[in-house]
């Protein structure tokens, strides 16, 4: 198996995971705000806040409008923009195998 492609699975895995948290949030309790149920993927999944900040402000969404008024379009692609933004914060592998000079 190549590099390349245990990353896309890695990464693909964190996608997953992370809209998983956030349906999960938006069935058990569908009105608690956005903000709160994002808070909780970054004790749960490890998601990095200014990710979060990031995504909400380009999406344009209220953080204080409940989870569960969002539609499964709009859950998906929170969770894409979310996943994209924390892995662009994430140190990349070629930046920890560099050798100084």
């Amino acid at each position: 198996m190549t590099k390349h492609s245990m990353l896309r699975r890695m990464l693909q895995a964190d996608f997953e995971r992370l809209l998983e948290v956030l349906t999960q949030r938006q069935h058990v309790s569908p009105h608690e705000p956005v903000a709160n149920a994002l808070a909780a993927t970054v004790d749960e999944v490890g998601v990095c806040p200014v990710a979060i900040e990031q995504a909400l402000g380009w999406l344009g969404i209220d953080p204080q409008q409940a989870i569960g008024r969002l539609r499964r379009t709009e859950l998906m692609q929170l969770a894409r923009t979310v996943h994209r933004y924390w892995r662009q914060r994430q140190p990349g592998p070629a930046a920890s195998e560099r050798q100084p000079n």
